[in-house]
């Protein structure tokens, strides 16, 4: 039966145990392989109990991941020397190994962690190891140096102070709001109309005149004849005829408004004190 090592747990099991002052809690951070693909997230942190130093990242490897390489779901652990800080984005690297050698890892089931299981993982990113050596060797590897890990991250809080000057500006929200509406109507109004309009009518004309032939004889008798008379009747009707169209649509006017604000802003200043010189790049920052 492979022995038990009680001597690394996970940090959520120790009471009085959290992460050293100044170096980050990466619990949450994403873990990206040597290929550039996100694995997953470090889930909890494995401590040695001995030695108060981490050394391993407890990673969930997302689903994906499993279902492309072998199919199965669960937890890895990567000795924390093998991993890098990502301290721009909050992101860890493990730069040995792409994403298939890191889904291939033996799973981490929660349960305790024996030497034999430490030993698979340690070949699998130490290719000189061969056998598992004492206790107290065998975290002496860089493999489980939390300083690789932490020391970039520390050297650069050492090595720079900063100040962060803020400044105030404008946040112009729009709202719009109901300005009012325009109703239109139709009305009806009424104008007299008078216009002279011809009207034709017939006269009877009565011309007297020599008969065109004397020659012919005429008897004296009674007689007559009918004229026909006509006349223009005017008949005054209504009809309703399209006058004029009107369209009716919104656009959109721009109008500037001024608005006014006092706003404040940070400045550094620097006061010397004794003989110290002081090399400012204010101006060169300012013309970016």
């Amino acid at each position: 039966m492979a022995s038990l090592n009680d001597r690394v747990v996970p940090l959520n099991q120790l009471e009085d145990y959290e992460v050293a002052e100044g170096d980050p809690d990466v619990r949450g951070w994403e873990v990206l392989a040597s290929d550039g693909r996100s694995v997953g997230r470090v889930e909890e942190l494995i401590v040695d109990k001995d030695a108060l130093k981490v050394r391993y990242l407890e990673v969930g490897l997302g689903d994906d991941l499993f279902d492309s390489a072998s199919g199965r779901a669960g937890n890895i652990l990567i000795p924390i020397g093998n991993a890098r800080l990502d301290q721009a984005d909050d992101r860890i690297f493990v730069d040995s190994m792409d994403s298939s050698g890191l889904a291939s890892l033996p799973a981490f089931t929660a349960g305790p962690i024996t030497r034999d299981y430490e030993s698979e993982i340690r070949g699998r990113f130490d290719s000189s190891f061969t056998e598992s050596r004492p206790d107290s060797d065998f975290y002496a590897h860089e493999l489980y140096d939390e300083d690789r890990f932490y020391e970039p991250r520390r050297e650069t809080m050492e090595d720079e102070t900063r100040l962060t000057l803020a400044e105030e500006e404008l946040d112009i929200g729009r709202n719009e709001h109901f300005a009012g509406e325009v109703e239109i109507d139709k009305k009806v109004d009424t104008r007299h109309i008078r216009e002279d309009v011809p009207v034709h009518h017939e006269e009877v004309v009565v011309e007297h005149r020599e008969p065109s032939d004397m020659r012919t004889s005429a008897r004296i008798e009674e007689d007559e004849i009918h004229i026909p008379v006509m006349e223009e009747e005017l008949s005054v009707e209504r009809r309703t005829v399209p006058r004029e169209e009107l369209v009716v649509k919104k656009q959109d006017v721009v109008d500037d408004e001024i608005v006014e604000a006092d706003l404040r802003r940070e400045r550094a200043e620097i006061h010397r004190e004794g003989d110290v010189r002081i090399r400012d790049d204010e101006d060169e920052f300012e013309s970016r």
